[in-house]
């Protein structure tokens, strides 16, 4: 039994057995994903896991399926996403998009992905990008609003009164800084002060001498990278040390090779794929996630995280639909299988709805403090 297989048979809820007989049809997979530019901290450990999973896959076959991987580097860029995606629908006439890797990108994908009626799975957090549910649109990550939640409460629990929030102006840093305002006020913390900045400014320093002046007892920062990194080496040169929290977006290992002496303390939301032995030894990820870490460590000489465990459940999403359906796949059955998915992954366990295309709660969420370099359960 390949290592695929053992992970979904060691999670899978209830679900039915590899059909045992290979269909006839292939099922043309692109991922349209951001291997280089900034944004291929996420994208780049993504395309690897892909590959990594397709490679060991029994006769290179998903639930009876051979199946064929194209991928495209959008560069984090929201136009040549679209570009790339119109070329995997259109001419290589892909069954489904994986991808792409930040919530900009995806946001703008919306409206082609339902025109061209081609099953796309984001990697981005942001809550606009499923909800409205659109047909076509389904996305692997907690969004903001369960990241956020997931930290105010820590924040009330450490006895914490006073927060400020620092955001970028892009499609992901105004969902989550706009959904961290209204909670930490809804939640009976207090808002001391909000910045913000664009998401190719260098230089963050008067923003933070502002937040400085206000005394947080904490501060939310809400963006994808670069932004949070140089927010963090900002905050350690001018010797700012209040404690600072952020989303999964930079709960990745490129985060913290990135800001290196400035990510140590900083607490995240974060998925336990990045730190599996913090698991109990009962929670049904524990296994799935030690497996993964092993297998991609072996193929690449890299530990396993948020990003690469987005390849994860690519795989293992897709391979849950596929077991539902009789006979040719198309984009419409695909679709409509999809919406019934029950899976555990790397982003939690989730059961997919018509009406909710992540299908997740806020347990898939844990917070973590970054020590010595590494991911460690916060206290």
């Amino acid at each position: 039994m390949t290592f695929l297989s053992r992970t979904v048979a060691a999670v899978s809820l209830g679900c039915a057995a590899l059909a045992a007989s290979a269909q006839q049809d292939t099922i043309n997979i692109a991922a349209v994903i951001a291997t280089s530019g900034p944004a291929s901290i996420y994208g780049a450990p993504a395309e690897k896991a892909l590959r990594v999973l397709i490679d060991n896959l029994p006769n290179k076959q998903l639930a009876g399926r051979s199946v064929k991987l194209t991928v495209y580097d959008t560069e984090g860029n929201s136009t040549k996403a679209a570009q790339l995606f119109r070329r995997a629908a259109e001419n290589d006439e892909a069954h489904i998009i994986f991808g792409p890797s930040t919530s900009g990108e995806s946001l703008a994908l919306i409206p082609i992905a339902n025109q061209l009626k081609v099953p796309t799975i984001s990697h981005g957090g942001a809550e606009a990008i499923t909800k409205p549910v659109t047909p076509y649109m389904f996305a692997l990550p907690p969004t903001d609003r369960l990241m956020v939640e997931s930290l105010v409460e820590w924040i009330k629990q450490k006895g914490w009164k006073k927060v400020a929030v620092i955001y970028s102006m892009d499609g992901f840093g105004q969902s989550g800084g706009t959904i961290a305002q209204e909670l930490v006020q809804s939640r009976g913390l207090e808002l001391v002060g909000v910045e913000t900045f664009a998401a190719q400014d260098t230089n963050m320093t008067p923003q933070l001498l502002r937040i400085r002046d206000k005394a947080p007892d904490a501060i939310i920062m809400w963006s994808a990278n670069p932004g949070p990194t140089i927010v963090a080496k900002n905050a350690m040169e001018m010797g700012l040390k209040t404690p600072f929290f952020v989303s999964t977006a930079n709960a990745t290992l490129g985060f913290i090779n990135q800001a290196g002496a400035a990510a140590e303390g900083i607490y995240a939301a974060t998925l336990p794929i990045v730190a599996p032995d913090a698991l109990a030894d009962n929670d049904p990820r524990k296994p799935i996630f030690l497996r993964f870490n092993k297998l991609y460590k072996e193929k690449t000489g890299q530990p396993a995280d948020q990003a690469s465990g987005h390849g994860l459940d690519d795989i293992t999403f897709l391979e849950e639909a596929l077991k539902t359906i009789k006979g040719p796949v198309t984009r419409e059955n695909l679709r409509a299988a999809l919406e019934t998915v029950k899976m555990c992954g790397s982003n939690g366990c989730r059961q997919v709805r018509p009406d909710d295309h992540r299908g997740l709660t806020r347990e898939a969420i844990v917070v973590m403090q970054i020590k010595g370099g590494a991911f460690v359960a916060a206290k």
